[in-house]
Formats: C-alpha cells, structure tokens, sequence
C-alpha cells in the first residue's frame, strides 16, 4: 500500500506544470521580487515613451521573453516597471471616507438635533476639504513605482524555471 501512494505522489509531481517566475533583482542584494503568469505590469520599452500594460500569459526561460497575448517582449528590451503602491491608494480611500463622513455626520446631526442654534459649519467643510483632498492627492504623489533596468541601473530582470 505504501509503495502504491508513492506511485501515485510521483505521477501526481510529474504531470505538473513547470513554475515560471519573473525575477525583479537588485544588485548585492537577496531580496527579489517574484511576479508570475497572470500578473499585471505596466512596462516601458527602451527608446520609447510611452507605457504599456498587460497580463503576463506566459514566461519563456529558453529566450528570456514574456509573452502577452498579442506579442513577444525580450527583458532586455524593457527599459522600466510601473508598480502600484497600494497603501497609498488604501489610505486616500479612507481619509476620503472619512471627510465625507465627517460632513455626513454634522449635517445629520444638524438636520435632528432639534437646536436652531446649532449647523453646519465652516470648521465642518475645512476638515472635509482637507480630508477628501488629501486622500485624492495621495496616490497621486505616492502611488506608484518606478524601476529601471539596463546599463547604470542596479536592478535587472531575469526568467527562471523553478520545477522539479
């Protein structure tokens, strides 16, 4: 029985698919960021301006491309790497959510309280202002990445296959 479960273990390893990972490395350092078949990139080609993004649909170790449903793209030919940073676009979502919220409340507060003395004020509209555009300008100062490849530059690209 157990020479039967290896067997199957080992027919079940060999028919996987080989794991094709797209190495992000910096010079002298371990530290190396993985994307995979499937991930988003926005990618600049050498001697072009403009930006391109596209799903990865497939990795090619033996000449060193990616491969996009529409073309071929050599990793020496990708000059740079637009990658998101996400805690820039989370915290302007929740300070923008907290302007609105906080107007939300004041003019609700206002609307019930039943006080004519008491309403929206001018110190109520600051604070959202303030809070709404700096939750809009975040992303836009912090947002994203950007990484260069190539001569002069210490990070560089690189295919590998990691299987069995």
């Amino acid at each position: 029985m157990r020479y039967l479960y290896l067997f199957v273990c080992f027919l079940t390893v060999s028919t996987l698919s080989a794991q094709r990972v797209l190495l992000i490395e910096k010079l002298n350092s371990a530290h190396t960021t993985k994307l995979y078949v499937g991930d988003y990139i926005q990618y600049q080609l050498v001697g072009e301006k403009d930006w391109y993004g596209e799903r990865i649909y497939d990795l090619r170790d033996d000449t060193q491309a990616l491969v996009f449903p529409d073309r071929y793209v050599a990793i020496e030919d990708i000059a740079m790497l637009r990658q998101g940073k996400p805690w820039a676009r989370n915290i302007g979502m929740m300070l923008i959510t907290f302007g609105v919220s906080w107007s939300g409340f004041a003019l609700l507060g206002t609307a019930t309280d039943g006080d004519p003395e008491t309403g929206y004020r001018s110190s109520d509209a600051i604070v959202t202002g303030v809070a709404a555009g700096t939750g809009l300008l975040l992303p836009v100062l912090f947002g994203t990445r950007r990484l260069r490849f190539g001569e002069g530059h210490r990070l560089r690209l690189r295919i590998l296959d990691i299987s069995f």
